[in-house]
C-alpha cells in the first residue's frame, strides 16, 4: 500500500517575510496543525531584519547575518514560498492577486509587508535619480553599493555633498554610519542631516537627543533642524527653514528616511485603512470587519492605540499574531488581545561598534557604556536571527533525514475517505477536473481541430503534409514547492526537445498526479499548476489539446508534447566534423542546487539563479543558430553534461568522431562549486558516471569533475559548430539574450571522450 501524506485541508498564506510572518511560519511548523498548509509570498527571497541594518552597512555583518533566507527557510520547514509581487487582494473571494501569475486561494492570511518612506512632493525633472530611499531596504541596499562605488571612484576636489532626509533612527544611524566610512576611507564627501522638527529621533528622551547631537556633531555631520525639504531640483533640494525663508542646498545624492508609506494596493483593494493608507487592525490583530484576515508589523494602523513604526512592535506581535491564527483553524481557545508597551526601548548604532540608549521612560542601560551597549545589541540580534537560520552543514551528512513534529491537533475530518484504489480508480473526479479547467483561457489554434475542452477520448489536429511530425514525452516529481513556477518549467523541459530537433512546438498533453488533498484544494492546485503550463505553451505558440488525472502519493507532472520541423532543418544528435566547436548555451547545477535544497542547504539566491536559467526557452537559442552550419545538437537533462555529449558521439553514422572538454570553462551557477565541495550530489550523478564509466579514462570521475555528471533540468542546448563560424554563432546567441553560451570543447577525430 502507498505510504500517502497527511491530506491538505486548509490554506493558510503569509503575506510578506516580516518579523512577525517569521514567527508565525516556524511557531506553526514546529507545533503544526494536520492538515494545514502554509504558503509564504514574497516579492524578495531575502527578507533583512531591520535592526541589524546599520551594522551590515558599517561592514559589521556579512549578509546572510541579517538577512532571513525565506525560500531556505520555508524548505527547512516543509512549507512552501512562492516569489511573486502581491498587487492586491480580494477578501470577499478570499484571493490574493499577484502580479504576472494566477490568483492564490486563502483560508487565512496575515498580512506583513514592508513600506516605503513617504516620497518628496515635488520632483524636477531628471532628478529622481538622486533620491536613495530606505525602504524597501532590498533596493536602498543596491543604491547604496552604487554609491559607495562613486564614493571610491570620486576624483574631485570639492567634496561630494551626501544628504540623509529625516531624523528617525534610521536617518540618524545612517548618517553616522555613511559619515564614519567617509573618514574611515579618506573618500572625499560630506554629509547634512535635514529635518522638520526641533528633535532627534523623538521629542521625550532629552538625554539620548542630547548624547546624538554631540555624535552628530563630533562625526562632521551637519545638522538642518526645523527644516523641511520642498523640492528635489535638478541642482539640489529647495529647503524652508523655520522662519519661512527658502534657498537651495546643492546633494549629489539625497537618501529619504522620512515618514512612512503605505502599499497602495490596501486602498485599492477596498480594505479598511486611516488617512495615511495603513492598515486598520484590531487588538486581536484583526483587519477591522474582517473575520479571515490578520495583519501586523509597520504596515498597519493598530486602532486602540497608534504605534510608531519600529520593528520591536513586530517581533512582539509575532506570539499572539501565531496564537490567533491557531486558534483561527482549532477554535480551542479564544483570541489573545496585543497589549503594546508604551515606552519602546531602541538601542541606536553610532559607529565604531559603539550604540546608545533610546527610551521614553528611565532605563538602567542609560549609565552602560556605548561600546557595552553595542555588545548587548548584538547579541540581542544574533540571537533572534539564529531562530530563524537553517543550520549549515560543512559537509553532506551521510545519514541526515529532517524529522518535522507530529501534529497535535488535525483539521482532517475522521471520516476522511482516502483513495486508496489503482488503475483508473485513483483518477480525480470530474467535480475536481473540470471547474479547474473552465477557469484556464485556452488559446485557439487553428491546426487543433478538437481540443482539451471538447470532451472528445482523442485530440484531432491537423498540420502541414510537407512536414515532418516530432513527439517526446516527459515526466518527474516535483522539486519546488511553487506550484506555477513548478507548472512552468515542465513545460519549459518538455518542449526543449521539439527545439533540440529544430522543430516548432505544436501541441502539448499534461498528466498530473496530485496528493491527498480537498477536493477545493486540489481545484485549486490544477488551476496553478496549469496556469504555469499555459503560460509557457501560449508563449511558445503550443495548444493544450488534453491530459490526465489522478491522485497519488506525491506531486508530478508529465508532458506529452507534440511538434513539426522542414526536412531541411531538422538537427540531430549526431556530429560530424572534427574540429567543430561545442557550445553549451545554459550553466550546469540544478540537479546538485536542489539536491542540496532539499535539505535546506542552497541559498534563496542559488535556487533562483537556478529558476531563472531553466525559465528561459531554447527556442530563443535555436531561433540564434538557425543560419549556421549547425551539427549534434541535443539538449542538456537527466543523463547530465557528458551523459549527453557520448550520446552525440555514440549515433555518428561516418568517421569516428569524439569530445574533447576543457572542464574549467564549462559555466556553472555562483555557489555550485562550494556544493560540490561538500559532497552534495544529485541521485543520478552516480549512476549517470557509472553509465559512462567503461568508455572514460579513471581520472574522469564525480570527485574530480562532478558537473560532468549532474543531471539538469530544463537545462541548455549543446551542439558543435564549425570553427570559422564560432565567433559569430556566440555573438547571435550573446544578442538574443543567451548570455551564458561559451564554447566548453571541440569536435576530436578520435572515439572517445577527453576531459582537459
Amino acid at each position: 500500500m502507498i505510504n500517502r501524506a497527511t491530506p491538505i485541508v486548509s490554506d493558510l498564506v503569509l503575506l510578506g517575510g516580516g518579523h512577525a510572518n517569521i514567527q508565525v511560519l516556524k511557531m506553526l511548523a514546529m507545533h503544526p496543525i494536520g492538515g494545514l498548509r502554509i504558503t509564504l509570498i514574497s516579492d524578495q527571497p531575502h527578507s533583512p531584519y531591520s535592526g541589524m541594518l546599520p551594522g551590515y552597512l558599517a561592514g559589521y555583518y556579512a549578509h546572510e547575518d541579517c538577512h532571513f533566507d525565506l525560500r531556505r527557510i520555508c524548505e527547512k520547514l516543509g512549507q512552501r514560498f512562492i516569489e511573486a509581487k502581491i498587487i492586491g487582494i480580494d477578501p470577499v473571494r478570499k484571493k490574493i492577486q499577484l502580479e504576472n501569475r494566477a490568483d492564490i486561494r486563502y483560508d487565512c492570511a496575515s498580512i506583513n509587508v514592508g513600506i516605503a518612506p513617504k516620497s518628496i512632493a515635488s520632483l524636477a525633472p531628471a532628478s529622481a535619480a538622486k533620491l536613495i530611499p530606505l525602504k524597501p531596504i532590498s533596493q536602498f541596499l543596491a543604491h547604496w553599493d552604487r554609491l559607495i562605488a562613486d564614493l571610491k571612484a570620486y576624483q574631485g576636489r570639492e567634496p561630494l555633498p551626501l544628504a540623509l532626509v529625516g531624523a528617525g533612527a534610521a536617518g540618524v544611524e545612517i548618517a553616522i554610519i555613511l559619515k564614519m566610512l567617509i573618514d574611515h576611507n579618506d573618500w572625499n564627501a560630506e554629509v547634512s542631516l535635514i529635518h522638520r522638527h526641533e528633535f532627534l529621533v523623538s521629542a521625550k528622551d532629552r538625554r539620548a537627543q542630547s548624547q546624538l547631537s554631540k555624535t552628530l556633531d563630533a562625526a562632521g555631520v551637519k545638522v538642518f533642524p526645523n527644516t523641511e525639504v520642498l523640492q528635489l531640483q535638478n541642482n539640489g533640494l529647495l529647503l524652508k527653514d523655520d522662519q519661512g525663508r527658502l534657498h537651495t542646498q546643492d546633494f549629489y545624492r539625497v537618501l529619504i528616511a522620512t515618514q512612512a508609506a503605505a502599499p497602495p494596493w490596501f486602498k485599492s483593494s477596498g480594505l479598511p485603512v486611516n488617512q495615511d493608507g495603513f492598515l486598520n487592525v484590531t487588538e486581536k490583530l484583526l483587519v477591522e470587519n474582517e473575520d479571515a484576515l490578520f495583519a501586523a508589523g509597520d504596515c498597519i494602523h493598530f486602532t486602540p492605540s497608534p504605534l510608531k513604526k519600529a520593528g520591536v512592535y513586530a517581533v512582539r506581535q509575532g506570539r499572539i499574531l501565531e496564537h490567533n491564527i491557531r486558534t483561527f483553524f482549532t477554535r480551542k481557545s479564544a483570541f489573545r488581545t496585543f497589549r503594546p508597551k508604551k515606552d519602546v526601548l531602541s538601542l541606536i548604532t553610532i559607529g565604531d561598534r559603539k550604540a546608545l540608549v533610546h527610551q521614553d521612560s528611565a532605563s538602567i542601560l542609560r549609565w552602560m557604556w556605548p561600546t557595552l551597549l553595542w555588545r548587548v545589541k548584538d547579541s540581542i540580534d544574533r540571537r533572534f536571527m539564529q531562530r530563524f537560520q537553517a543550520q549549515t552543514f560543512p559537509v553532506k551528512p551521510s545519514h541526515f533525514k529532517p524529522v518535522m513534529p507530529r501534529p497535535k491537533f488535525t483539521l482532517v475530518p475522521e471520516d476522511w475517505h482516502e483513495n486508496t484504489c489503482g488503475g483508473c480508480g485513483s483518477k480525480l473526479a470530474a467535480s475536481t477536473l473540470m471547474p479547474s479547467l473552465h477557469k484556464l483561457t485556452i488559446p485557439q489554434e487553428d491546426s487543433v481541430l478538437l481540443g482539451a475542452m471538447d470532451g472528445e477520448d482523442c485530440a484531432l489536429t491537423r498540420f502541414s503534409e510537407h512536414r515532418l511530425c516530432l513527439q517526446s514525452l516527459d515526466q518527474f516529481r516535483a522539486f519546488i514547492s511553487d506550484p506555477y513556477i513548478f507548472g512552468q518549467i515542465a513545460a519549459q523541459h518538455a518542449l526543449s526537445d521539439i527545439y533540440a530537433m529544430g522543430g516548432v512546438a505544436k501541441t502539448a498533453q499534461v498528466g498530473l498526479t496530485l496528493g491527498p488533498a480537498t477536493e477545493r484544494i486540489q481545484r485549486e492546485d490544477i488551476f496553478q499548476i496549469m496556469s504555469g503550463v499555459l503560460d509557457i505553451l501560449t508563449q511558445s505558440g503550443a495548444s493544450l489539446v488534453g491530459g490526465h488525472t489522478s491522485e497519488g502519493a506525491e506531486l508530478a507532472i508529465a508532458m506529452a508534447v507534440q511538434g513539426e520541423v522542414e526536412p531541411k532543418q531538422i538537427l540531430r544528435k549526431q556530429l560530424t566534423q572534427a574540429g567543430s566547436r561545442l557550445i553549451l548555451t545554459k550553466p550546469i547545477g540544478t540537479g546538485v542546487i536542489f539536491a542540496a535544497n532539499m535539505l535546506a542547504q542552497s541559498s534563496g539566491k542559488l535556487v533562483d539563479a537556478a529558476l531563472f536559467s531553466m525559465l528561459q526557452s531554447n527556442k530563443i537559442a535555436l531561433e540564434a543558430i538557425r543560419r549556421f552550419n549547425i551539427s549534434g545538437c541535443t539538449d542538456i537533462t537527466g543523463f547530465g553534461l557528458l551523459g549527453h555529449a557520448f550520446e552525440m558521439m555514440g549515433r555518428n553514422s561516418g568517421n569516428a568522431v569524439g569530445v574533447k572538454i576543457v572542464y574549467r570553462e564549462i559555466p556553472l551557477f555562483d555557489g555550485v562549486q562550494g556544493l560540490f565541495a561538500r559532497d552534495y550530489s544529485a541521485s543520478l550523478s552516480e549512476r549517470n558516471y557509472q553509465s559512462l564509466r567503461s568508455v572514460l579514462s579513471s581520472d574522469v570521475n564525480p570527485v574530480n569533475f562532478p558537473a560532468l555528471f549532474d543531471p539538469q533540468t530544463s537545462g541548455g542546448l549543446l551542439f558543435s559548430v564549425p570553427s570559422g563560424q564560432t565567433d559569430d554563432c556566440l555573438q547571435a546567441l550573446h544578442q538574443s539574450g543567451v548570455l551564458e553560451a561559451c564554447v566548453i570543447g571541440e569536435v576530436i577525430d578520435q572515439h572517445q571522450i577527453i576531459v582537459l
